[in-house]
């Protein structure tokens, strides 16, 4: 045979071994990395019932816990049969402008008046999903997210031992082939490999696995910057907090301060939202299955970035602090804290420091002639939209008439048991309506403001007559999606006779998520 055509042989033989290791190492890790990762932060979930156009509609938004990430969107229309269901994803810094087309959500098969779309969030930052319900008096709403990366999926440690062991394997390989190729690759198929030549093989391969760890070594350095500035620079980081209870003249007060640096840049400003600049939760860390002493607090700005609350005679203990804020770039969070509370001696006045405080307390009785609140009972499942229905009656049995609390029809809170899913609920869902009315503002001005104002279930942004007639119906209800199963707590809140009362309840999720719906 030709000598040529054996030393190319040769090499081909040598090039095939080293790309069918490269194919077999690049599809097992394409197979490994494609295994679900599961990770649960609070709850994921945005939901949203309102109306597009004359279409009443309930709107579910999974939100990614990445970025760039994939948004799950789900829209049921509940009465009526649009001709299409389009979802737009608006970023805050860019608007309309800078978004791209609108994807068409998809028909659920037998599910009448269901349809579901995915959209990726490119960029971290405040979005607004525009959902646009085409049919005769069709029409679109907006429902605010946030994109934000708030996990890093972690390795697992046996895929790192595998692309370990494979990646020794390319350098090994690496090694051999260069030890080969400064050794024999011109030498003829009858000549022996002298001592010469094994020297020289020897020298190839160890620089070939010098170079070999050199890069490694880069990629490690690469990888570690990277890690860092996505730790640092990409993953969420709630703002930084300082929570007291200070003592002035005999009477308590609960401090909050806001530590973190970044609230100095404009977008992090606070925004009101129902008119508060703050919405400040405590639950105390009472025993398992017992419901602890809550209290919703509005603390009032105390100079620079603190706040201040007068505190409620709760009872003595430790207390989870959650802080409902709206950024003025449009992001909202819920930040978190904990506070021992002291006991306090004799019952004490309480003389609230906003007169939308209130506070309940298992020690106190309710009045007799108090109206009281019932939760309808329900089977709440993972991952499947439910609907919180309190009933509000007077001392004798009738539906009490429900005032203005927050401007709204009432309010509620749920949180999981163990302080890991908490959520501020309104009668039109879990979304931010100031960061509803930001977007609509700088969407449509002033009449689109209000508008979305009326959508989110504002009662100053209805007629008088429409309000009145919401009022008078003894009920209100909150849509929530359950993130994780096991026990929770609900608080409802309302006000009657121009008291805000609380309703105080556990609920049991099962396991076995399903679609949402």
């Amino acid at each position: 045979m030709n000598l040529r055509l054996l030393v190319a042989v040769r090499s081909w033989r040598r090039a095939s071994a080293l790309r069918g290791i490269c194919t077999t190492f690049l599809l097992l890790a394409s197979l490994l990395a494609a295994l679900p990762v599961r990770a649960h932060v609070g709850s994921p979930h945005i939901i949203f019932e309102g109306k597009a156009g004359s279409f009443p509609v309930r709107v579910v938004v999974r939100q990614p816990d990445v970025v760039p990430g994939l948004a799950e969107i789900s829209v049921r229309v509940l009465t009526g049969s649009p001709t299409r269901v389009t979802v737009l994803p608006l970023h805050a810094g860019s608007g309309r402008g800078g978004a791209p087309r609108a994807d068409v959500a998809v028909p659920v098969p037998g599910e009448h008046g269901l349809y579901q779309a995915a959209l990726w969030f490119m960029v971290r930052g405040a979005y607004g999903v525009e959902v646009a319900v085409e049919g005769e008096d069709g029409g679109t709403l907006l429902v605010p997210v946030n994109s934000v990366a708030t996990v890093q999926k972690p390795l697992p440690k046996w895929l790192g031992w595998v692309l370990g062991g494979l990646g020794l394997g390319l350098v090994g390989a690496l090694a051999g082939i260069a030890a080969g190729a400064v050794r024999e690759s011109t030498l003829a198929p009858e000549i022996a490999i002298d001592g010469r030549r094994r020297v020289r093989g020897w020298i190839g391969g160890t620089l070939a696995t010098g170079i070999a760890v050199l890069a490694v070594w880069g990629g490690s350095r690469w990888w570690e910057a990277t890690d860092r500035h996505h730790r640092t620079r990409v993953l969420f980081q709630p703002m930084g907090n300082q929570v007291a209870i200070k003592v002035a003249e005999g009477v308590p007060s609960l401090r909050f301060e806001i530590t973190d640096r970044r609230a100095a840049s404009p977008d992090h400003a606070l925004v009101p939202d129902h008119g508060k600049l703050l919405h400040v939760f405590l639950v105390g860390e009472g025993r398992a299955g017992a419901i602890p002493a809550f209290a919703h607090l509005h603390p009032v700005a105390d100079g620079g970035r603190s706040y201040a609350a007068a505190l409620p005679p709760l009872p003595e203990g430790r207390y989870r602090f959650y802080a409902d804020i709206t950024h003025e770039g449009g992001l909202t969070e819920t930040v978190t804290n904990s506070v021992d509370i002291v006991a306090g001696g004799s019952p004490r006045a309480w003389a609230p420091s906003d007169p939308d405080d209130s506070a309940l307390a298992a020690t106190v009785p309710a009045s007799a002639d108090a109206p009281t609140i019932e939760l309808v009972p329900a089977t709440f499942r993972v991952g499947e939209p439910a609907s919180l229905r309190a009933l509000v009656r007077t001392h004798d049995g009738r539906p009490a008439v429900l005032q203005q609390y927050l401007r709204m029809l009432g309010h509620a809170v749920v949180e999981h048991e163990d302080g890991s899913v908490f959520a501020h609920v309104h009668p039109a869902g879990t979304l931010s309506m100031a960061a509803a009315r930001r977007f609509a503002m700088k969407a449509g001005g002033d009449a689109a403001a209000r508008a979305a104002d009326a959508n989110c279930g504002d009662l100053t942004a209805v007629t008088p007559a429409v309000a009145e007639a919401l009022t008078r119906g003894g009920e209100v209800s909150f849509p929530f999606v359950f993130p994780k199963p096991g026990r929770y707590r609900v608080w409802t809140q309302v006000r009657v006779g121009g008291v805000v009362r609380t309703g105080a309840f556990q609920v049991t999720v099962a396991d076995g998520a399903v679609a949402a719906r």
